[in-house]
């Protein structure tokens, strides 16, 4: 025997359901900053995940090269990702793209 459910029954089953999700939902903290960036990092130093893209530009051909980045880089394990055109190296635009993934 099969079982109809009314789209009456259904409205009201979804109207108990929201209140109880709304509840557990508002114990997760405040809400502020969605929707808003992140502000900028400072990018500065060759040493660090921040470094600026001149920094880490060694030999200042216009590219940084996985070579270039310093060892503990957060970069590195996502160069390929960054690296669009497959040529082995980031320009400014690679870069800057890159960096904003992390």
């Amino acid at each position: 025997m099969k079982k109809h459910v009314s789209a009456s029954t259904l409205m009201a089953l979804a109207l108990l359901a929201t209140p109880a999700f709304a509840q557990d939902h508002a114990g997760h903290g405040s809400h502020a900053g969605h929707g808003t960036p992140a502000p900028a990092k400072k990018t500065n130093t060759a040493g660090n995940g921040n470094a600026s893209f001149e920094s880490l530009d060694k030999n200042r051909d216009g590219f940084v090269g996985k070579a270039e980045l310093p060892e503990r880089h957060p970069l590195l394990p996502h160069f390929g990702m960054g690296d669009k055109n497959g040529d082995g190296k980031l320009d400014r635009k690679e870069f800057a793209s890159a960096m904003a993934m992390l």
